[in-house]
């Protein structure tokens, strides 16, 4: 990354805090050479007016889909335990809907909707029994439609291979990448956790998960539910600008980058969003999060915030949020 795009990134983002569109943000540039890492303004206002520091963690929000669950899917890929023209039905028995497959669910666009409607008033049993028997809202492969359901769906599929989406993910993730601060429903102080949101039924959301269909399931969903540290998901990074390889270890097999840059569907590849047709991929979260990579420049950046503290009304980072991703991406 050149020196004027760092320059140009850090400023913006110390006026979008400036302008108190966030508290304050964590955030990382990577490119094969360097790491520079910074933590600036807060973690929240009055009693939370604490500084950010390096030891604070995130709830990643909708980065799970792609630094948890895509990131699995692609390993069981890369093995043959899963297929992409796979129905979904063939690990999941209960889902109504056989024309649907793994690739379609990566892609988003398996027909499935974008979300539940009133989840408030479901269980976790009920919730995945309206995903596995409500009608498709389109037909499989017709449209794109980002859907968290589409990844409950995948979460569910690594559980029913490997047991548990958090083993899975755990043993096979973070502990050859040494990213001990990631994981669902982490064990950590309280205080070691960026508050996410004061919600009228729940409270202060701080160290669970804010979410509500994750919470619904446990915390543990293929969609949301993950929490990490800046400093863990800045190694994550390394490792995808460097094709799955992390010092001398790879963690992806290089050949599925390739696999990733031969698709792209309505501005999607497999798990994520693309950018510009070139082999640029970012992911953010409702949280506001962002992770943003380029494997063909060997660049990437990672930000968090907690821009819905405390309370989601703020809509500004939005258009932050894209702002920093055209800077980033910028030839």
């Amino acid at each position: 990354m050149t020196e004027d795009r760092f320059t140009k990134m850090k400023n913006e983002i110390d006026a979008i805090i400036d302008r108190g569109d966030v508290y304050g943000a964590s955030f990382s540039f990577i490119n094969e050479n360097q790491i520079d890492s910074f933590y600036h303004g807060f973690q929240g206002k009055d009693t939370f007016a604490e500084r950010l520091d390096p030891s604070m963690i995130y709830d990643l929000s909708s980065l799970t889909k792609v630094v948890a669950t895509t990131t699995r899917v692609f390993q069981l890929l890369a093995v043959h335990e899963l297929g992409l023209k796979d129905s979904v039905t063939a690990y999941l028995p209960g889902f109504s809907h056989p024309e649907v497959t793994i690739e379609n669910l990566l892609l988003h666009n398996s027909g499935l909707p974008a979300d539940v409607s009133n989840t408030h008033n479901l269980s976790g049993v009920e919730l995945i029994k309206k995903i596995y028997e409500d009608p498709l809202a389109y037909q499989a492969g017709t449209k794109t439609v980002y859907s968290d359901l589409g990844f409950i769906l995948l979460g569910l599929i690594i559980r029913t291979l490997n047991g548990s989406l958090d083993r899975s993910v755990q043993d096979h993730i973070w502990y050859p990448l040494a990213m001990t601060n990631t994981g669902y429903n982490l064990n950590r102080p309280k205080s070691r956790f960026v508050p996410t949101e004061v919600d009228v039924q729940r409270g202060q959301i701080q160290g669970q998960v804010n979410d509500y269909k994750a919470l619904l399931l446990n915390g543990e969903s293929g969609h949301s539910g993950l929490f990490s540290t800046l400093s863990d998901l800045t190694v994550f990074t390394e490792m995808m600008i460097n094709r799955g390889k992390y010092q001398q270890k790879e963690i992806l097999d290089p050949n599925l980058f390739d696999l990733m840059a031969s698709y792209d569907e309505a501005g999607r590849t497999l798990g994520w969003r693309r950018i510009n047709h070139q082999e640029q991929y970012v992911q953010t979260g409702y949280t506001g999060t962002i992770l943003a990579f380029d494997p063909a420049r060997k660049r990437g950046f990672v930000c968090l915030t907690n821009r819905i503290y405390p309370t989601r009304n703020n809509s500004r980072w939005q258009s932050d949020c894209d702002r920093l991703i055209d800077i980033f991406f910028q030839a």
